[in-house]
């Protein structure tokens, strides 16, 4: 078989080009803000759970600790959240809205139910719940082997 051909056939493959797609109309759709999609999710997450640790985002979001300190601290430059010690565990950063932060958050689009509509067009509800269990079996099987290996 042809190694494109394979290639465009592969899972992974599409995974990856509907993400890098949705990121690049996220980051459209915010740019307005001053906001890129991985700023968004953090802001997104904070306001949802009024404080957060730093270590809770992380495993949330299942990124590296030095890459959700660079969108948090550019989210502090910004203005948007602030950055406290745990009451209990100096250790332990929190994080929350400003008020300033809360009230710009107020006017940011929501860029799931904004772009929702036009990524699902053509696509039956019943396709969208199989795919999502297909997608949801792929990283449980991959989680799986992770675990195996003694990755975290």
């Amino acid at each position: 078989m042809d190694p494109t051909k394979e290639f465009h056939r592969n899972l992974g493959h599409w995974i990856k080009r509907v993400d890098h797609a949705v990121t690049l109309r996220t980051n459209t759709l915010l740019r307005p803000y001053g906001l890129a999609r991985s700023q968004w999710e953090v802001l997104f997450r904070i306001a949802a759970a009024d404080g957060v640790t730093q270590k809770t985002l992380q495993s949330a979001m299942k990124v590296e600790s030095g890459t959700l300190t660079g969108i948090v601290d550019t989210l502090l430059k910004k203005g948007w959240i602030s950055r406290t010690p745990h009451p209990e565990d100096r250790r332990i950063n929190v994080l929350r809205m400003t008020a300033d932060g809360a009230r710009r958050w107020r006017e940011v689009p929501n860029p799931i139910t904004q772009l929702r509509p036009q990524m699902m067009q053509g696509i039956s509800p019943d396709d969208e719940a199989q795919a999502i269990r297909i997608l949801q079996r792929a990283v449980s099987n991959l989680d799986e082997i992770a675990c195996e290996e003694g990755e975290s």
